[in-house]
């Protein structure tokens, strides 16, 4: 196989497994940001200025802080039924900041492998050259976690919001 067929082979699979997981913590993101916005201004005009100027100024980093602070002073019941929620999220993220941050390898020493179930991602941390492998199997159980922290901020983002409301009327 000719250098340009592997370098194509290895990119098409880094888009797989890279962009199949950024395509789900993206969302999972934008979740966190509306159970913010409706928390703090439940009318639509005021979320919407809410989510477009404050939500962008903010790490995903501070969101998920302020989400467990939220879910602990107001919703503790929430956060009961998710007790792993916040580590799922961290994890994600984690992830999510790796795969975004990182250089797909396609050295010749890598590409020589011909491997066609993973790739392997350039980083530096605290001053060394690291590498990170990630298998598709590996990409399918962390797109399975991700699904379920989806399905448990939906269930918060309808639970908070519904208690929202109630008070306002």
């Amino acid at each position: 196989m000719r250098l340009k067929e592997q370098i194509n082979r290895v990119y098409n699979l880094s888009k797989e497994i890279r962009g199949r997981f950024l395509d789900q913590a993206i969302p999972i993101e934008m979740l966190i940001d509306d159970i913010i916005s409706w928390h703090f201004c439940p009318e639509e005009t005021r979320r919407s200025l809410f989510f477009s100027l404050m939500a962008p100024e903010l790490t995903f980093s501070t969101k998920i802080k302020i989400l467990k602070a939220i879910l602990e002073l107001r919703y503790p019941d929430l956060l009961k039924e998710h007790p792993k929620l916040i580590g799922e999220i961290k994890k994600i993220k984690k992830l999510r900041n790796k795969l975004a941050h990182s250089m797909l390898d396609s050295s010749e020493e890598f590409l020589e492998k011909r491997y066609d179930d993973r790739i392997r991602l350039i980083f530096y941390k605290k001053g060394e050259k690291k590498h990170l492998i990630l298998k598709v199997d590996d990409i399918r159980e962390r797109l399975k976690a991700c699904s379920r922290v989806l399905l448990a901020l939906v269930d918060i983002q309808k639970g908070a919001s519904q208690r929202v409301q109630v008070k306002k009327k």
